[in-house]
């Protein structure tokens, strides 16, 4: 398992993985607050999104972008960030 990332080095719009699989879904940093951090991701043509905890956030291998794309379609955008009221 590669080392997770802290914390202070997450940033909008950055890309992660929440395990070390070569099969899973990528998702983007869409907001950090506090601990927590609200995740965006495409399931086909339909963004999903939730809040959850920053533990576990690693950086992801290009066979996990390949993949991801691959099986759930494109990856969240900084535009699609730029897009949300999370308010």
């Amino acid at each position: 398992m590669t080392k997770a990332i802290k914390l202070k080095d997450l940033r909008l719009c950055q890309l992660i993985v929440r395990n070390d699989l070569p099969e899973t879904q990528v998702y983007t940093i869409a907001a950090i607050r506090g601990l927590n951090i609200y995740l965006i991701w495409y399931e086909g043509s339909r963004m999903s999104g939730q809040w959850t905890d920053y533990s576990d956030c690693y950086k992801p291998t290009l066979d996990q972008i390949q993949y991801s794309i691959a099986a759930n379609g494109k990856l969240a955008s900084g535009q699609d960030v730029k897009g949300l009221d999370l308010t």
